[in-house]
């Protein structure tokens, strides 16, 4: 059975571990006086808003970065693993349990659409309009929606069979859609997600995000402080020098091009443009960090088990 990426994001496949809570599912989210300091999963950014998912049906906003309010209604007390904004007010948030809710107000509210069949692990989600969207999870699953997830259809990942874990999906420029997927394996569709080719990375290790530059290329990343530059057919990849060996969990690209990287034990990573080197740092806490996101006057927005966090 396929390793689980405990390591980096305890909190993610404790469901597949323990059995997930049908409670949880079933109950809103209760409000939190600190609602910044609750454990986070991720961020994605709806306009300049950013939204932020975690632990117990947790989603938080901030308009500039700093201050923090929870959502008015959540209509699950379940972990929430992964969100996708199509414009500054539509998206969809996905979790455990084949958990899958929708906004159309910026993240303020949420309405939870038909859970998906075999309440599978969502790890990722990526919409590309507000009908066509695919999510991705635990043991192989993959599945698309052409009405905006009120119905889903299975979608082919890898070869028949194979059920190493899909971690995240993501969109690269021209070159279409990319999953960075376990023990080294990632996939690209060149056809909106119908159909998946299967790369040759070089990696043995699991591979738990992806990013596409601005510039068309694609990076990998993922255990053992491993990254991986492909150009942006994904036909050719060359491992970058990062001198930590601490599993990295999530990539993001600046302002000013550079490339930011976060991962186990706090670890904070930043390449200029050339990305030859990665200068690393230590969040002081050390703490595993799941997500980030650049925020004002160059600082960086930390997010993890105590919440938001600034670098």
């Amino acid at each position: 059975m396929p390793a689980i990426r405990l390591l980096s994001l305890p909190l993610l496949l404790l469901g597949l571990a323990f059995g997930d809570q049908p409670w949880a599912a079933q109950m809103p989210a209760s409000p939190l006086d600190n609602p910044q300091h609750a454990s986070l999963v991720a961020v994605a950014k709806a306009g300049q808003r950013l939204v932020a998912v975690g632990d117990h049906g947790v989603v938080i906003l901030s308009d500039d970065g700093q201050a923090w309010h929870q959502a008015r209604s959540v209509p699950v007390d379940g972990l929430l693993t992964a969100l996708s904004f199509i414009d500054p007010r539509q998206g969809w948030a996905v979790g455990h349990a084949g958990l899958l809710l929708h906004t159309d107000d910026a993240g303020e509210t949420w309405t939870r659409l038909p859970d998906l069949e075999q309440q599978p692990v969502l790890l990722s989600v990526w919409f590309e309009n507000a009908r066509h969207g695919i999510v991705v999870g635990a043991y192989g699953y993959a599945a698309q929606t052409q009405d905006g997830g009120q119905s889903w259809q299975r979608l082919q990942v890898g070869e028949e069979g194979n059920d190493r874990h899909l971690n995240q999906i993501f969109a690269s420029g021209q070159a279409g859609l990319f999953i960075a997927a376990e023990a080294g394996n990632a996939y690209r569709s060149s056809d909106h997600g119908s159909t998946w080719q299967a790369l040759d990375t070089g990696a043995s290790g699991s591979l738990w995000s992806g990013l596409g530059l601005r510039d068309g290329r694609v990076l990998l990343a993922g255990m053992s402080g491993r990254v991986l530059l492909g150009d942006p057919s994904g036909t050719q990849w060359r491992a970058l020098d990062n001198p930590s060996q601490e599993s990295i969990t999530a990539i993001t690209q600046l302002a000013d091009g550079r490339v930011a990287l976060v991962g186990n034990g706090g670890l904070i990573a930043v390449a200029e443009q050339d990305l030859e080197h990665f200068r690393v740092t230590r969040q002081e806490q050390r703490l595993n960090l799941s997500a980030l996101a650049p925020g004002a006057n160059g600082q960086l927005l930390l997010f993890g088990p105590a919440g938001v966090l600034t670098h």
